[in-house]
């Protein structure tokens, strides 16, 4: 499956408002399709969604596990502190279209580590760096 890296970031973004209580699992389909919380269902396949949360926890971006096998449900605990550092370099939405059109024009695609590279340049030419 293909690694959806606006999901990555809505994702992120979504998991950001979930507030943290130390060492208590929370349900990923209960946030993702919760009401009170921006909806990303809307926007992406729920079979994307889960794939990027278990990538997110992989990468070490977010702390989480398999909770659940019949159906699978995925537990999120919080984003981890590389998680945060990621989600800061790629969250203003000018950065972020920006990140892309650099990454697209050059090489068609990257990993989540060089799109916070990109990311962070971004910024700091931004910033007169």
């Amino acid at each position: 499956m293909k690694l959806d890296h606006d999901c990555v970031r809505d994702l992120l973004l979504l998991l950001e408002k979930v507030p943290f209580e130390d060492g208590d699992y929370f349900d990923l389909d209960a946030i993702i399709n919760s009401s009170n919380i921006t909806n990303i269902t809307d926007l992406y396949s729920v079979d994307t969604i889960h794939y990027a949360f278990v990538e997110l926890v992989d990468a070490g971006y977010v702390d989480g596990d398999t909770v659940g096998q019949n159906p699978i449900t995925y537990g999120f605990i919080k984003i981890t502190f590389e998680g945060h550092k990621f989600l800061d370099n790629i969250r203003d939405e000018s950065v972020w279209k920006q990140t892309k059109q650099t990454i697209i024009s050059k090489i068609g695609s990257a990993s989540l580590n060089i799109i916070s590279s990109v990311a962070s340049k971004v910024i700091s030419d931004r910033l007169n760096l």
